[in-house]
């Protein structure tokens, strides 16, 4: 029987085979990886996997509660990738999300649901992470697990981009200071999240599926489009240094 708590996706492997040019990481991770199972796995196939265990890990905490389970209930189906402190798992493209902020982490949450983030044909982590999404089928589930969430000690993870140049990546996040804050504190009121000391292999991506339309651009996406249109600002070349400086911002 498959394990799939173990079962490991790397994102870079798991890319399209022609992606745009700078879709693709510019600079190695400083570790490489392996192989793994779910690296033969068809991503849509993979997200029906998702949704076979997390469809378990519903049922389970429903039953077990004989109510409403609780943000710590539901948060077990999110172990598998994001791990149980929240620290994440780069090998599932799954970020640190512990003590992001309880509105970001249900928003976010919500628009998985709903087809605005994670729909793209060419968004490998958004097609596993989707699925999973389905499961919290009410406000008060999502917002229960957003508490949970932000209740998690925050956990910076080691840097993983090599190669990179802080003091540039300084300059360039001087155009994200509007919205995001100068110490990466971020802004509720214009939908923009705290991202001091997020995963860097994951700021990057995320800034690089802006960039392609990967991310952003499904319809009726209200605030998508405007990091879309900020991260054209961003040369290619400066991606990896902007998310390494974002990485050492003090969270």
């Amino acid at each position: 029987m498959l394990d799939f708590g173990r079962i490991r996706t790397n994102p870079v492997q798991a890319a399209s085979t022609q992606p745009p040019p700078d879709v693709t990481t510019s600079r190695r991770f400083a570790s490489v990886q392996g192989p793994h199972l779910m690296d033969l796995v068809p991503p849509r196939l993979g997200a029906a996997l998702c949704l076979i265990v997390a469809a378990t890990f519903a049922s389970a905490c429903g039953t077990a509660s004989g109510g409403e389970a609780s943000g710590a209930d539901l948060y077990r189906y999110c172990e598998s990738c994001h791990q149980p402190d929240g620290r994440g798992d780069q090998l599932y493209g799954a970020p640190s999300i512990a003590g992001l902020p309880e509105w970001y982490v249900a928003s976010q949450l919500e628009r998985f649901s709903n087809g605005l983030r994670g729909r793209h044909p060419d968004d490998v982590e958004g097609l596993r992470m989707r699925p999973m999404s389905f499961q919290l089928t009410t406000e008060s589930q999502r917002r229960a697990v957003a508490q949970y969430v932000a209740s998690l000690p925050p956990v910076v993870n080691p840097p993983t981009l090599t190669d990179v140049d802080l003091s540039a990546g300084e300059q360039t996040y001087v155009m994200c200071i509007a919205c995001h804050g100068e110490k990466g504190e971020g802004n509720q009121e214009v939908g923009a999240p705290p991202i001091a000391g997020l995963d860097d292999w994951y700021v990057a991506l995320q800034i690089r599926k802006f960039r392609s339309g990967i991310r952003g651009s499904a319809p009726g996406d209200a605030i998508g489009p405007t990091m879309a249109a900020m991260s054209m600002a961003i040369t290619p070349e400066a991606v990896d240094d902007v998310a390494a400086y974002v990485h050492s911002l003090p969270r």
